[in-house]
């Protein structure tokens, strides 16, 4: 069944674009560890209900092709679950090399799991 892609788009507002944002969430949010990424997660403030995300990788996770893949999931597993998120947080993930080995299901369960112990996440995790 295919879900009407209004509202369900990831766009350019919701992703953390300058130093000073991520710096802040680093600094000031709280921290959150799965066996495939280290999460970081700041409740801003200002009345904003968007979630915005970010994503960090380095060459230790592979070579450019796995990187991509890898940041492409996340953002897949961001978009259809930011609906269930709590309004206004800032999201970073940082990968892991471990998230090269992970399938897509086993690593959005992970995800969301961590957050909803953490209070962040409303929805329902899959199996």
């Amino acid at each position: 069944m295919l879900v009407s892609s209004k509202g369900f788009s990831f766009r350019y507002i919701e992703k953390l674009h300058g130093t000073a944002d991520f710096n802040r969430v680093l600094r000031r949010g709280r921290k959150f560890k799965t066996a495939f990424i280290n999460i970081y997660v700041f409740n801003r403030k200002d009345n904003n209900e968007i979630r915005r995300l970010g994503l960090v990788t380095s060459k230790k996770v592979g070579k450019a092709v796995c990187r991509n893949k890898a940041k492409r999931r996340l953002r897949e597993i961001f978009r259809t679950g930011k609906h269930n998120l709590k309004a206004g947080v800032d999201i970073i993930f940082i990968l892991k090399p471990q998230i090269v080995t992970a399938g897509f299901n086993k690593l959005k369960s992970s995800i969301l799991q961590c957050l909803k112990n953490a209070n962040f996440y409303n929805g329902e995790v899959p199996l």
